[in-house]
């Protein structure tokens, strides 16, 4: 199957963070592989004949890129002026869902709560990230998204913690060219982010891959789960009534 629309892509990624900074939410661990999950997406989708609208990594990435402008974000100029953004990096669940970066521009920590994700164009959103969700209790992942998915179709993530290492750098990649060729993007998510990982004094660990995806319907969002495809890139979400979901590990 070839896919004949073009969706305009971004990406962003953090490997590395200030150790002394003046902000100490800004002092994370370093950590590896970001940039080859994101940039691996990226590039495919390039070659592939989609747009690359931005690619920022590490000090280039802010936190305005994802925080609406009634936050005072600057998301309809980033992140939602693409239909598909990758985020690679520090997640977790607190009482909201936050990302971590490395400078304050203008915040190192973002969170959820100022997301209004699929305001303009953004229809799918892969938070490469630990703790996209903490389990998959219907309350918890409905409380956790309903209101940051403003017209998202599908968020992609993880149930718990994850990790990158060598052996599954490449599921950006991996990820990109399925669903190029036309493979439903829940299943392509599951496929390529489901992994183990070496984790220092813990041993290898599962990285349990999620998609939910938004409908009017339930009947909608558990078509979207099932079959959307990147062909899907006009068939807007009205409102988040329901949320469908699917998981693997």
């Amino acid at each position: 199957m070839s896919i004949k629309v073009k969706v305009r892509v971004g990406v962003e990624w953090l490997n590395t963070f200030p150790q002394f900074p003046q902000d100490p939410d800004c002092a994370q661990a370093n950590i590896h592989y970001q940039n080859d999950v994101a940039e691996g997406f990226y590039n495919v989708m390039g070659m592939r004949g989609h747009p690359q609208i931005f690619n920022w990594g590490d000090g280039n990435a802010w936190s305005s890129d994802f925080e609406h402008p009634d936050f005072g974000g600057d998301s309809l100029n980033w992140s939602d002026d693409v239909h598909f953004c990758y985020y690679a990096d520090h997640g977790g669940m607190f009482e909201d869902f936050s990302i971590g970066f490395a400078t304050d521009h203008p915040n190192c920590i973002s969170s959820s709560a100022d997301w209004r994700l699929g305001s303009k164009r953004l229809k799918w959103l892969v938070l490469d990230a630990c703790q996209t969700v903490l389990n998959t209790d219907p309350n918890h992942i409905w409380s956790a998204w309903n209101g940051s998915m403003q017209g998202l179709h599908i968020l992609f993530g993880f149930i718990g913690n994850n990790g990158s290492d060598s052996s599954n750098k490449v599921r950006g990649s991996s990820f990109a060219n399925a669903i190029c060729g036309g493979k439903g993007l829940s299943n392509a998510w599951l496929d390529a982010a489901y992994s183990w990982t070496n984790i220092k004094d813990k041993g290898k660990q599962p990285n349990r891959a999620i998609a939910i995806a938004a409908g009017v319907t339930e009947a909608d969002a558990v078509n979207r789960r099932e079959n959307e495809t990147l062909e899907w890139r006009d068939s807007s979400v009205a409102s988040t009534v329901w949320l469908a979901w699917k998981w693997r590990g």
